[in-house]
């Protein structure tokens, strides 16, 4: 029986080139893998129906993928770039809950209650793998593969988060910024991005809120790792300078 094509809706204002740019993740570093893997999607002869998987889509600095209470339709991954997701205070101050850098996954926490218990917002310009969760079962693949599909790309987030709770748990202001940043780092060369100076799209005020620390904290904490040659920030752009020096910080 010939499938059927559905038209799903773009998330950004136009589509990335299907050619990997130098600051995009690799697809067997990225945290939706699992599941491609299984669609066959690096095979040339893959038969996979157009709608499951929208690749590299656009999202603008600032734009947001989907809304806290939404339904939940898909998981992203981050091809390029950081989102930050939150929960919206009628106070007006967002409460951070996370930062998902190149290569992880967005949204996968909607999949139990089937609506997304956060905002997720793009933190500069970005692209995203989005792989609509709804139109899985038109994919012509068996029920048991999808499902074991889900079942690693779940393992894999739980692990994750595991490893992020447990580094940032810490006494002082020094500690937790000392571990977030050294947790970046980790996170970025997990992903295969190597180089030792990345971009920080979120503000001080977005770090405080996700550490529990005033940004004012943030920024002399900043100020002084910076004065002691232990990073170099410029313009959002971050360079760990002595992550042993960090290391011991936060581990003491």
């Amino acid at each position: 029986m010939e499938r059927v094509k559905k038209q799903i809706p773009q998330i950004g204002r136009r589509r990335v080139s299907d050619k990997a740019a130098a600051d995009e993740v690799a697809c067997q570093d990225c945290g939706m893998d699992p599941m491609c893997s299984i669609l066959e999607y690096a095979e040339e002869g893959s038969n996979v129906p157009e709608g499951v998987l929208l690749r590299r889509r656009h999202v603008a600095r600032g734009e947001t993928i989907f809304l806290k209470d939404d339904p939940f339709r898909s998981v992203f991954a981050v091809k390029s770039g950081s989102f930050k997701t939150y929960i919206p205070k009628v106070s007006g101050y967002d409460q951070v809950v996370g930062f998902h850098l190149i290569g992880e996954l967005v949204g996968m926490e909607g999949l139990s209650g089937q609506r997304y218990p956060y905002t997720a917002r793009a933190l500069q310009d970005s692209s995203v793998c989005e792989l609509r969760m709804e139109s899985l079962s038109e994919s012509g693949y068996l029920l048991e593969d999808l499902q074991q599909g889900i079942i690693n790309m779940l393992s894999a987030e739980v692990a994750f988060n595991h490893q992020l709770i447990t580094t940032l748990i810490h006494q002082s202001a020094d500690q937790r910024l000392a571990g977030f940043l050294l947790n970046l780092t980790k996170r970025l060369h997990a992903r295969g991005m190597r180089q030792i100076e990345f971009q920080i799209g979120m503000s001080r005020s977005d770090i405080g809120s996700y550490l529990g620390l005033a940004s004012e904290t943030v920024s002399r904490v900043f100020t002084r790792f910076q004065k002691n040659g232990l990073i170099q920030l410029r313009h959002k752009r971050l360079r760990l300078l002595d992550q042993d020096g960090l290391r011991d910080i936060a581990e003491h």
